[in-house]
């Protein structure tokens, strides 16, 4: 993806997401269906990273993809970056679709059931035919937009 700007590899993420998603309600086997799923939970999780590297690129920042290491170094540096402010408390509430996304994110990747997940705080379940991912995606859209609203601002 060289040449690609960051915000524009953020967006071909979130447009895979989306694509995936699509495929995955309209497909009739269960199989392919969890498939493209899972697929498409990575691809929302690689924008979330797209995102916080707009974030890095925009204020100058070296730290890691974390958020509690950007938010660290936005305060040494005296800047307050509201869009990490909101991921941050959207990370300390288990109910919340950012962490939703993280925990589906994480039993994908470490190839478990999500049954020992699954609890009565969740927005979404898997399994609800694309609903939670859909979520997630309208979420982290929005997300992406309003940063890049305020970023233009200043």
């Amino acid at each position: 993806m060289s040449g690609v700007s960051l915000a524009s590899a953020t967006n071909q993420k979130l447009d895979t997401a989306r694509r995936l998603l699509q495929q995955s309600q309209a497909s009739e086997e269960k199989w392919l269906s969890a498939g493209l799923e899972s697929s498409a939970i990575f691809q929302l999780r690689s924008a979330l990273n797209g995102l916080l590297q707009e974030v890095r690129s925009s204020y100058s920042l070296s730290s890691s993809f974390e958020i509690t290491e950007l938010l660290a170094e936005a305060s040494a540096k005296q800047i307050v970056i509201p869009v990490l402010s909101e991921l941050s408390d959207l990370l300390s509430r288990p109910d919340s679709w950012c962490s939703q996304l993280q925990q589906a994110y994480l039993v994908q990747l470490e190839c478990r059931s999500a049954a020992h997940i699954v609890n009565d705080n969740l927005i979404g379940r898997g399994g609800d035919s694309g609903a939670s991912v859909d979520l997630y995606l309208a979420k982290l859209v929005e997300l992406v937009l309003r940063f890049r609203e305020e970023s233009s601002e200043y």
